[in-house]
């Protein structure tokens, strides 16, 4: 008979109501025969922790609960420290798991080396059509991973539970901990793909919820890029592409700003734009070749890459003004 290795799941919530109890009850039903679930509530202001109590109160032995103030990293600090399992697998409260996704998630850690396992994130049918094309567009990343990864988002992600003791979460993030956690993980050995480990993620379901979480993403940016510069030719999540997008973007909007002025750069303005377009172009088609859809995308990039740009320089002006006040007080 196979033995399973002993896994604490986390997830961590702050105003998810409409999702967390989904969340929790799919984990519940895991065909998997060695684990327990730690809920970190950030003090949420909706239902959040009355529906946790709930489900807490008629599963007692299956589900710890506790709240703790602060961001996601810190969330994931003050839990990994409790742990007492072989293994930590984490996904968020945003997102439904398949029955098996232990089992498949886990599978990887027969082969010594391997610290962690990253499965796939896929979408709900229940969504809106933003929901779905943001998905479709995560999902074309995922499906392109290779075997062995330098990274994963902490949504369907599995860890030994002795290195990640040893990585703590960088608590200055409030979004984007999860690619700084990831790429100083692989300093310890292989992170390996496993695409049968399968999770559903509720993507945004606004346009303006969009816009807010690619700002705090782009405001993260410079923080970010400074601790890993080799994230600056991107990776298998942030694609290359993705990279040369945002700044073919900064670029024609530096050059539209300055043809208000100098009607000498129209031209380079709309050139550039064109060619930002073709890239977008290109990324879109090898997911959909239905004419809304296609529309829709461009505005979704478009959209991406105006609150990235936004998020980049209030993320640069904060750390501007962070490494002044430490040099005063040095």
């Amino acid at each position: 008979m196979k033995k399973y290795p002993s896994v604490t799941v986390l997830v961590t919530v702050k105003n998810g109501e409409t999702t967390i109890k989904d969340c929790v009850e799919s984990l519940l039903k895991l065909d998997y025969p060695n684990y327990k679930i730690y809920v970190t509530d950030g003090y949420s202001d909706d239902d959040t922790y009355k529906i946790l109590r709930k489900i807490k109160k008629e599963n007692s032995k299956k589900i710890k609960l506790e709240r703790v103030k602060g961001n996601i990293a810190k969330a994931h600090n003050y839990m990994i420290k409790k742990v007492k399992s072989k293994l930590i697998a984490m996904t968020d409260a945003d997102c439904v798991v398949d029955k098996n996704w232990l089992k498949n998630l886990t599978f990887p850690f027969e082969s010594e080396d391997i610290i962690a396992s990253v499965g796939y994130c896929s979408t709900p049918k229940s969504v809106n059509q933003l929901q779905r094309l943001i998905g479709m567009e995560l999902e074309d990343r995922f499906i392109k991973f290779p075997k062995f990864i330098t990274r994963g988002p902490t949504m369907n992600l599995c860890v030994k539970t002795n290195i990640a003791k040893k990585v703590k979460f960088d608590e200055r993030f409030d979004v984007a901990q999860e690619t700084d956690w990831g790429y100083r993980l692989s300093k310890y050995g292989k992170i390996r793909y496993s695409p049968k480990a399968i999770i559903y993620h509720y993507h945004r379901p606004t346009w303006l919820s969009f816009f807010k979480q690619q700002f705090k993403y782009g405001k993260h940016m410079p923080l970010l890029y400074l601790k890993h510069k080799r994230m600056s030719t991107g990776d298998h999540i942030s694609k290359p592409s993705m990279i040369l997008e945002e700044i073919i973007f900064l670029i024609s909007s530096l050059f539209f700003i300055i043809s208000t002025f100098n009607g000498i750069f129209v031209l380079p303005t709309m050139l550039m734009f064109t060619l930002l377009f073709v890239f977008y172009f290109n990324d879109i088609l090898s997911m959909t070749r239905d004419i809304d859809e296609i529309l829709k995308f461009f505005v979704l990039y478009l959209i991406r890459n105006i609150a990235w740009s936004l998020g980049l320089f209030v993320g640069i002006f904060y750390l501007f003004r962070t490494s002044k006040t430490t040099s005063r007080r040095r």
